[in-house]
């Protein structure tokens, strides 16, 4: 351990937390468990993190950057608007349900980590301009006509979450059955399809 760098440390730690938080969900998984898997002690995890809402939200973040670069990835590499859309419906939902114990929308709601409306408004936002990028393609190379792809990207990625939020029972909730995650995908690929539809030649 002492040939670590702090960057190295820092990283193994996220990653034995992402590791424990997805199997067992966050707010079941003390920072003594983290520990043991690590062979460390927990003072060595504060050294790092100044608690355990600090240390989940970076495991956030990670998971969040790791879905952002394949959702880049996927869009990048389909030819039409309709098919990069398609997809990128099909990497929200296998993130959905790989990482749903990570308690996305508990931190939304209680709002108990420091900033973390701030990171997930970017977050929103990246996603959204993933989209306006699509449509902006979609526009350059004929197969959508539309001015304003940014303001049409904005309404397609608000609407995505509206569907999403309709199968929470109390708000803002993780707790959701994977028949309404199904539910959800078929709602979002029905939106996806009218989207295009409505902006084609």
């Amino acid at each position: 351990m002492q040939t670590e760098t702090r960057d190295e440390m820092r990283e193994r730690i996220i990653e034995a937390a992402l590791k424990r938080f997805t199997h067992y969900s966050a707010s079941k998984t003390t920072m003594n468990e983290i520990a043991d898997d690590l062979h460390c002690s927990k003072a060595s995890l504060y050294y790092y993190f100044p608690d355990k809402n600090a240390l989940h939200l970076s495991v956030l973040e990670k998971a969040g950057e790791a879905y952002f670069v394949e959702l880049e990835t996927a869009a990048a590499g389909k030819s039409s608007a309709y098919e990069a859309l398609m997809e990128m419906i099909s990497i929200r939902h296998a993130f959905g349900k790989r990482f749903c114990r990570l308690e996305l929308f508990k931190v939304l709601r209680d709002k108990q980590i420091l900033n973390s409306a701030d990171i997930f408004k970017y977050a929103r936002e990246r996603e959204t301009q993933i989209v306006a990028n699509i449509i902006r393609k979609g526009v350059e190379n004929g197969e959508l006509i539309t001015a304003e792809p940014e303001k049409v990207a904005t309404l397609y990625i608000q609407s995505m979450i509206g569907l999403r939020f309709s199968m929470s029972h109390n708000g803002m909730s993780d707790d959701i059955s994977d028949e309404e995650f199904e539910t959800v995908r078929g709602w979002q690929t029905m939106l996806a399809d009218i989207f295009i539809k409505g902006l084609k030649k």
